[in-house]
């Protein structure tokens, strides 16, 4: 004869408090990432404009650079770029281009690539990775950094250094688990979110010494989450993270591009620095590149 077995109530109770906190455990992330979502892109709240009567002139204003700016997400650099290598019948087709894709911003899917972070990248209705938008402007030493990725609800982003202008290359530091590497540029034209810095006045190549240096110390090295604390310049450097790579060379350079000084430098720290210009925004807004 089968007996029933009576299991106690104290043991019952212990059984569901930690079927729900397995839940919770596993609920909590993704409900903190899908929260901030919405914030990771944004797209211009106001109207187009005509550029042909700006692209026409001669010389242009500060005014003409900021309608441009707010227009196409393109900084002066990446205007005069763009003005010098274009024929004056053919320009105000290629702005156009540029000012269709930055007013198009906002489309995006989100996948997890981490254990507890997730990605946004522009993907088509098969899943494949898309470019939405080009980068007219690229010198060794440039700085990319893009909003999409968040962990737990904290929106920390990506950085990059540009090593290789020419070949269209960068070095990176992407996730915990994998050595820093060598990647496309164009896969930065896959995020819905894109903010391209350079080093103001650079008349000595700092910046270019800084992707050369970045190069020669932070290539290969394992993903440190914490790396940086409590020496954020130590005199060995044997782990990285994405923001710290680019911080490190410009900081042994003499340029301290965390624009909070706190014992974690952010990508957001490094697009607040006074050090950079902007060449480029796009899903990002051009008067508050991050707030």
């Amino acid at each position: 004869m089968n007996k029933t077995i009576k299991y106690p109530r104290r043991f019952k109770k212990m059984l569901l408090a930690a079927i729900v906190l397995i839940f919770i455990a596993f609920l909590t992330p993704a409900l903190l990432n899908w929260l901030i979502e919405k914030d990771g892109v944004w797209t211009p709240d106001y109207s187009k404009t005509e550029l042909g009567s700006i692209l026409s002139k001669e010389k242009l204003t500060e005014v003409d650079y900021h309608t441009l700016f707010l227009q196409t997400g393109l900084g002066q650099p990446a205007v005069d770029e763009l003005l010098a290598a274009t024929a004056k019948e053919e320009r105000e087709k290629i702005f156009l281009q540029y000012q269709n894709d930055f007013f198009s911003s906002g489309k995006f899917v989100c996948k997890k690539i981490g254990i507890i972070t997730y990605e946004e990248r522009n993907r088509d209705e098969e899943g494949k990775l898309i470019q939405e938008f080009n980068i007219p402007d690229l010198k060794d030493g440039d700085v990319f950094i893009t909003k999409a990725t968040h962990s737990l609800g904290w929106r920390h982003g990506h950085a990059a250094i540009v090593t290789d202008a020419r070949r269209g290359e960068t070095l990176e530091a992407i996730v915990l688990g994998h050595p820093s590497m060598i990647q496309s540029v164009d896969k930065w034209m896959t995020y819905p979110s894109f903010i391209h810095l350079r080093l103001k006045s650079d008349n000595e190549g700092i910046a270019e010494q800084a992707a050369a240096l970045a190069l020669e110390e932070l290539y290969d090295l394992p993903y440190g989450l914490f790396t940086g604390i409590p020496a954020k310049a130590p005199k060995s450097i044997r782990k990285t993270q994405c923001s710290h790579l680019v911080w490190y060379p410009f900081y042994q350079m003499g340029y301290d591009i965390d624009s909070d000084g706190s014992w974690l430098v952010t990508p957001k720290d490094i697009a607040g620095s006074d050090h950079f210009e902007v060449i480029q925004v796009y899903g990002v807004n051009p008067e508050e590149i991050w707030q």
